[in-house]
């Protein structure tokens, strides 16, 4: 029941929005009453949360099985080409996101709940370029500093192109990203 009730919210907030969707709406697209949803969720932002959160969860599991057992500069690589790929697949959504909640700063991070879930994401990325330091591949700089220095970059470059202040295709995201990362980053 959880399930198609997270299934509806998604699409019924990736059509609507946040603001314009009504609780009544989920239900009808889930098949529930409304008083179903408020069983599970105690508000429509707790329900939007949850969504949010899922979706997060998906890209965390993608980028951990992307970058297990590569090499730090291959790890980063796939890293970034996850991100970007996540969000061409899950597009409608994350727009939609980016556009209400923008980047994921301290406040939205609070009230959705998610600074502990992002800490721990950010955390696991780091030990990648941990990594790299230790085998002489990156300067010594801080692990999280660089890491979230290239979350924050992939979210702005990716806010900017659903924007439309930047036309790039995913693919010169990408080859952008990678070729300000590797300058400066790795030990030449």
């Amino acid at each position: 029941m959880r399930e198609k009730i997270l299934e509806a919210a998604e699409k019924i907030f990736s059509e609507k929005g946040y603001y314009d969707t009504k609780v009544y709406q989920i239900a009808e697209a889930a098949g529930v009453s409304v008083g179903t949803i408020y069983r599970f969720y105690d508000s429509k932002e707790e329900l939007y949360a949850e969504v949010i959160k899922t979706k997060l969860k998906e890209l965390e599991r993608q980028v951990n099985r992307a970058i297990r057992g590569k090499e730090p500069k291959e790890a980063l690589e796939a890293y970034v080409e996850t991100v970007i790929g996540f969000f061409e697949e899950e597009k409608q959504f994350f727009e939609l996101f980016m556009r209400e909640v923008g980047s994921l700063v301290i406040p939205n991070e609070e009230r959705l709940n998610l600074a502990e879930w992002y800490n721990r994401y950010i955390s696991k990325l780091s030990e990648v370029v941990e990594a790299g330091i230790e085998k002489g591949i990156f300067k010594e700089l801080n692990p999280k500093a660089v890491i979230l220095t290239i979350s924050g970059a992939l979210k702005n470059i990716l806010y900017a192109s659903v924007k439309g202040f930047i036309d790039l295709s995913p693919e010169d995201i990408k080859k952008t990203l990678l070729e300000i990362i590797e300058r400066g980053i790795l030990k030449v």
